[in-house]
This record gives C-alpha cells, structure tokens and sequence, in this order.
C-alpha cells in the first residue's frame, strides 16, 4: 500500500503543523526550522500518482492497464518510464571497433498462436540497445535488423550471438562470433531480454511443465 509522508522543503523534517491559510489552501510550519509552505492538493495528488505508477510499473503492468488504474495518461506513463531508464555512455572500445551482442526473443501479438521474434542488437561497451526489429525467425528478419544499423555499427565490429542459423547467413563471416548457449559471450543481450520478461507479461516464458505438455 502507498503511503504519502509530507516533509519540509526546506530542511526535510516531518515535524509539521498547521498555520493558517491563504486563498483557502492550508498553510503549514515546519517546527523544526519554522518554514512555512502552502499544502496544494491538486499538486500533492499528482504526486501520489506519478509514485503508483513508478510501482506498478516494476511488477509488469502494461501501459494501458496503468492509465486505466491510476488516471494518469498513457504520454505521462511514457515519460516516467523513460526517466527510470538509466543512462550509460556510448563508444568503441579502447582498441577503436565495436563489439555488438545479438539475440532473438519469442514472444505473441495478440494471441499466442501469432508468433512473432523480437530481434535485439546490443553495444557491449554501453549495454545499449542500437537496433531492433519484430518478425520472423528467418534470415529476413535479420536483414531488416542489419538494414536499421547505423552505419558505424556495419563496419569495424564483431558480431557475437548464439548458433542459430540466421545469423551465419547475413552477418559477415569475417566478424561474425557464433557461440554456443551457456558461454557467456552473449550475456549481456540476455540479460536485457530477461529484464523485458520481468516487466512485461506477455514476454513471459511458458513454464516448464506446460511447455512440456
């Protein structure tokens, strides 16, 4: 459950007490520091929402189900989740190529007889994501992720993903590095595609005994 706790601007107490209004709005003293504030509703509640909706967000709420529990609009939720995002550096490494991280995902649209791959291209340096695309999980889609790389990404860089045949037949043969699943080589885009499964729920993998059965 979400808990407002109102403290002083000014030195952070929570030791306050009313005094007085203006224009209607309570005002309040900090007994602390005696600073005095005006208590705004309006704003105070918006608050609480933008907090519900930073919450919500980290248990794989989709967009439109937060708009729908808390009233805040869908731009809004957009704009918060951005702000959670962190944000690293990005460049060669000291040795002056790239090194790019690729891997594909399964995942439904609509329902979960409609496949479809969401394909990742990963900057290890920066842990960036520089391209994606969804489709298929032939070499077509592939091309297309090949074809949004920037063109720094095309040229002076190495290519590591797992032993999936796509791969071998549109990345350069020359920088390509197919590795096998548990090597490591690939961790960093599977730790991403792991992070998208924990935030949102269609990315969900089957569990074991149903996929299975």
């Amino acid at each position: 459950m979400l808990q407002t706790t109102f403290t002083c601007g000014k030195c952070g107490s929570t030791a306050l007490r009313k005094n007085g209004s203006r224009n209607g709005q309570p005002k309040y003293q900090c007994t602390a520091c005696r600073y005095q504030a005006l208590f705004v509703p309006a704003a105070v509640g918006k608050a609480v929402q933008y907090a519900q909706v930073e919450l919500l967000l980290l248990e794989r709420v989709s967009q439109h189900a937060l708009v729908r529990l808390t009233g805040v609009s869908r731009p809004t939720i957009v704009k918060l989740a951005k702000k959670r995002r962190p944000r690293r550096s990005c460049g060669p490494n000291r040795a002056g190529y790239w090194v790019l991280k690729l891997d594909e995902m399964w995942t439904f649209v609509g329902r979960k007889k409609r496949k479809v791959w969401l394909w990742l291209a990963t900057e290890r340096h920066s842990r960036r994501i520089v391209a994606w695309v969804l489709g298929c999980r032939g070499a077509a889609t592939l091309r297309r992720l090949w074809a949004t790389l920037p063109e720094d990404y095309q040229t002076g860089t190495w290519y590591f993903t797992d032993e999936w045949e796509a791969y071998g037949q549109v990345l350069p043969p020359r920088a390509h590095r197919p590795s096998p699943k548990g090597s490591g080589l690939t961790s960093i885009v599977e730790a991403i595609n792991c992070s998208l499964r924990q935030k949102c729920a269609v990315l969900v993998r089957k569990p074991a005994p149903l996929a299975a059965a």
